[in-house]
């Protein structure tokens, strides 16, 4: 008896305080949801700034992968790689006939006839003597001296050039000219198939006007 009115007291000394319990865990429970929601708002906001950051840097990888595009198209980024190197030089033979001297030495049209040979044979960066060649990049005469990129090169004249393909090269009109003046004149002509480099162009650009050309479709 004496037991059952200790325990009752207690459960009823301890009523209030089983209640304040209750409402501190129903405190506390709101304040877990409420910082589950917070959890579920923060994941939400880094899930949305990771996408965010996703695509930036797919476009930044885009843009960053067109400017180089455009580097090599235009010239101004070093190339490395698998092509023809072509050797020129003037005859070491003396003309019979003054007048024919001419035909002894190489001149600047020589030059201008290989390399466009060389780029319809599929060239894709070309460069005489390691001056490398662009859109706007003249081979011209001053003298008896070759100006390419109005700089004077001295022979024998190298042209390297990434991408063309031989034989189209060899079935070329300025090429089958070049054997036979080879024979007739001594002229120096040697055309190769190797790992060839042509440099950067360092000049200055002359270009005032230029239309975006829209990106091939189809692969190379």
């Amino acid at each position: 008896m004496t037991t059952a009115s200790t325990t009752r007291a207690t459960r009823e000394a301890e009523a209030p305080r089983r209640g304040q319990l209750i409402e501190l865990i129903e405190d506390r429970r709101h304040d877990v949801e409420g910082l589950d929601r917070d959890v579920r708002d923060l994941r939400a906001e880094v899930t949305a700034a990771q996408r965010a950051m996703a695509q930036r840097t797919e476009q930044d990888e885009e843009a960053a992968d067109r400017a180089e595009r455009l580097a090599v198209e235009a010239g101004t980024v070093a190339l490395k790689g698998r092509g023809l190197l072509i050797r020129l030089s003037d005859s070491d033979r003396d003309p019979e006939d003054p007048e024919q001297s001419g035909a002894y030495r190489i001149h600047d049209t020589d030059i201008q006839l290989m390399v466009n040979a060389l780029f319809a044979a599929g060239a894709e960066a070309v460069a005489v003597n390691d001056s490398r060649l662009v859109a706007t990049s003249p081979i011209r005469a001053a003298g008896d001296t070759i100006v390419v990129n109005f700089r004077p090169l001295a022979p024998p004249y190298r042209i390297a050039a990434i991408g063309a393909d031989r034989k189209a090269f060899d079935d070329s009109a300025i090429a089958t000219r070049f054997r036979r003046w080879t024979r007739l004149f001594g002229l120096g002509f040697s055309v190769s198939e190797r790992e060839v480099e042509v440099p950067a162009y360092t000049g200055r650009v002359g270009i005032t006007t230029a239309e975006p050309v829209p990106p091939a479709t189809g692969g190379r």
